[in-house]
């Protein structure tokens, strides 16, 4: 069975209950047919029995036996036992007390091993009891016997009626319903083969289209999910199977989104190193040059190169910060008081700090203040030259989270670089190495929380939740 199909093994399975119930169905039926069949030639043998009995003790009561010789009784006997079998269309043998044929309507009656007449003598009731049938089963032949008491003083006969039953001989209702019953089980098991074979393609179907589905599922492209109408067992499998989609989708992103950043921090380091390495030498030797020498031009030049080597010192320690995240030290925290003392230094930039009060979280001090600076900076940077700043910074309870927001009135960010802003050397601005963002999601992320954004055209708010810490862990 184990290179079967679940297809073949459904559809085998299926078959194999319908035919076992049909069988078992069928078997019952022709059980009680049978036993329906015996219990009306049962009742048909006594109404003959009966009656053929009651008809031969009228006529032999009608003659004085005293009056015939042993030779002429017996030959009116079986006279009479002919009236009567031809009467009632069925045989009949009368012996005597000691179990000899005295007359019979057929002479196979004589065969003591298929009519034992005897076989009553030891059962016959007493005189003036009630004379019962006795029916004894001789295939093919139901056999009635019966003890005629001569006026009820002393057995006289033993009435013998022979009665066969054919296996063929069913009463026409009965043979006309197994007929119809027949052709019923026919119909029902043809019905139950084209249910069967629908029912195993429904499920191998559906479960072809799983397998399909996993044969072309691929970690670096989107994977089409299932859909099921039905709260059962494939419905289970495909929730789980769209689950799994969704889980592999987003576990792929971050894994995209690791190695990206795991590729930006080997660059940005060996960049720092590139840069750093003749910075030192250059910036000592115009420190030099513009110590001896006092002319004015020569003074600006160095002066311009001075600025220049500050600038690409600034930009490869932004990379280096990048590269190398420092240890943090998590500690509890005011996140309100640290976000406040931050915004502080911008007052003069249009910033305006609520706090609806202390927010306890567990955070590194100078790393928060760094992922304040910068969000502080890339609203500031975010809103056009020439438009009023609007900068507001929120720090709020929401149940059981700290959730800091800083919103500015700038231009919002275009729907197609949404999904690229937290990337490393994603910028929107002129100048600048796009590190800002990253190193802000990361340190987040450090600290257990989780940052996102909401953007439209009137300004962008960035929103950090962080689990706040219960008053026992303060």
């Amino acid at each position: 069975m184990t290179f079967l199909t679940l297809r073949v093994r459904t559809f085998l399975f299926m078959l194999l209950i319908i035919l076992v119930a049909f069988v078992l169905t069928g078997t019952f039926s022709l059980y009680h047919f049978r036993s329906e069949n015996k219990q009306y030639h049962f009742d048909r043998l006594t109404r003959k029995e009966n009656a053929m009995v009651n008809h031969l003790d009228y006529i032999t009561r009608a003659y004085k036996r005293q009056a015939y010789s042993e030779a002429e009784w017996r030959e009116l006997l079986a006279e009479k036992v002919s009236e009567v079998s031809s009467v009632h269309q069925l045989d009949m043998g009368v012996y005597s007390k000691e179990g000899k044929l005295l007359a019979s309507s057929l002479m196979y009656t004589n065969d003591p091993n298929v009519f034992p007449p005897t076989a009553y003598l030891d059962e016959a009731p007493p005189p003036g009891k009630e004379v019962p049938l006795k029916i004894i089963e001789r295939p093919p032949y139901l056999i009635g016997t019966r003890a005629l008491y001569n006026e009820g003083v002393s057995l006289e006969f033993i009435v013998l009626v022979p009665y066969e039953v054919s296996a063929n001989d069913i009463p026409d209702e009965d043979y006309n319903f197994l007929r119809r019953l027949a052709f019923i089980y026919v119909a029902l098991f043809v019905l139950g083969i084209i249910m069967a074979l629908f029912l195993s393609n429904y499920i191998s179907k559906n479960m072809r289209a799983v397998s399909e589905r996993l044969k072309e599922f691929r970690l670096n492209q989107s994977n089409e999910k299932l859909e099921w109408r039905f709260k059962d067992e494939i419905g289970e499998l495909i929730s789980e199977y769209n689950i799994m989609v969704e889980k592999l989708e987003k576990t792929a992103v971050e894994l995209a989104q690791s190695e990206r950043e795991s590729a930006w921090k080997e660059m940005a380091q060996q960049v720092a190193h590139e840069i750093k390495n003749p910075l030192t030498p250059m910036k000592l030797t115009l420190q030099m040059m513009q110590r001896e020498k006092d002319l004015k031009e020569l003074h600006n030049m160095t002066t311009n190169l001075l600025e220049e080597i500050e600038s690409l010192s600034h930009i490869a320690e932004a990379f280096s910060r990048f590269a190398q995240m420092p240890d943090l030290s998590l500690d509890a925290e005011d996140v309100s008081y640290l976000t406040n003392r931050a915004a502080s230094l911008y007052l003069d930039q249009g910033i305006r700090f609520i706090s609806t009060g202390p927010l306890h979280a567990r955070v590194d001090k100078e790393q928060w203040t760094r992922v304040i600076h910068n969000l502080i900076k890339n609203a500031i940077q975010s809103i056009p030259e020439g438009r009023e700043r609007d900068i507001l910074i929120t720090a709020a309870k929401a149940k059981d989270k700290a959730m800091i927001s800083v919103q500015d009135n700038g231009g919002g960010i275009p729907e197609e670089m949404q999904h690229k802003i937290f990337e490393p050397n994603f910028t929107t601005k002129s100048s600048g190495m796009g590190l800002g963002l990253a190193l802000v999601k990361n340190l987040v992320n450090s600290f257990g929380g989780a940052i996102g954004f909401d953007t439209s055209e009137k300004g962008t708010t960035f929103i950090i939740v962080l689990p706040l810490l219960n008053p026992k862990q303060k």
